[in-house]
C-alpha cells in the first residue's frame, strides 16, 4: 500500500505516490518508456556501450536517471567486458550496477554469474519502489548475455558473421516478491 510508504515529511516518497498514481491512472503513461541499450566490441578488442533512453512519463525536474551516468547504466573496460543496465534508474545508481557487472568478471565470475550476482545485490536494496531491472553484458571475449526481473524478456545479438540479429531469451532472476 503505497500510503504506508515513507514519511510526510520525505519529499522523495512523496514525489514517487504521486508519481505512481500518477502513472497508474493513465495506461498510455504506462508504456511511455523505452531505454535502449548498445553494446559493442569490435575487432581489436575494445568496447564501447551506448544508452538511450526515453522514459518521459517518468522524468521530473532534478531526476538524472542511470543512462548517463558511467557505471550506474552503462559500462565497459577493453580488459574485462561491459555492462548496461534497464529499468529503475535509482536502484542501478545505488548499485553501480554496469561497473559491478564487470568487477566481477574482473575477480573471475563468469558473465552468467556477474549478471546474476548484481541482480542479487539489487535486491538486497531497500527500496519500496523497486521494479523492473534488465542487465546486458559482454565478456571480454565479446560474448553476450543478458537478465532481467521479469520472465519472458528479450534482448538481440548481431556480429559481423550474422546477416540479421537474433533475438535471445533473457535469464530470469526474481530479484522482487
Amino acid at each position: 500500500e503505497l500510503s504506508e510508504i515513507g514519511s510526510a515529511d520525505d519529499g522523495y516518497y512523496n514525489h514517487m505516490r504521486d508519481l505512481v498514481k500518477r502513472m497508474s491512472s493513465d495506461p498510455q503513461l504506462v508504456d511511455a518508456h523505452g531505454t535502449v541499450n548498445f553494446l559493442c566490441r569490435d575487432r581489436n578488442g575494445e568496447f564501447a556501450s551506448g544508452v538511450s533512453t526515453s522514459g518521459w512519463a517518468w522524468k521530473y525536474p532534478g531526476r538524472v536517471g542511470d543512462s548517463p551516468i558511467i557505471g550506474a547504466g552503462n559500462y565497459c573496460d577493453d580488459r574485462w567486458g561491459a555492462a548496461a543496465c534497464t529499468g529503475r534508474g535509482e536502484m542501478a545508481q545505488r548499485c553501480c550496477t554496469a561497473h559491478s557487472v564487470v568487477t566481477f568478471m574482473r575477480f573471475g565470475m563468469s558473465l552468467e554469474e556477474a549478471l546474476t550476482q548484481a541482480m542479487i545485490d539489487l535486491k538486497q536494496l531497500d527500496d519500496p519502489f523497486a521494479s523492473e531491472m534488465n542487465i546486458v553484458g559482454l565478456d571480454k571475449d565479446g560474448n553476450p548475455g543478458a537478465v532481467s526481473s521479469s520472465p519472458e524478456k528479450t534482448y538481440v545479438v548481431m556480429d559481423e558473421s550474422m546477416s540479421t540479429w537474433d533475438e535471445r531469451e533473457r535469464t530470469t532472476v526474481q530479484i522482487f516478491a
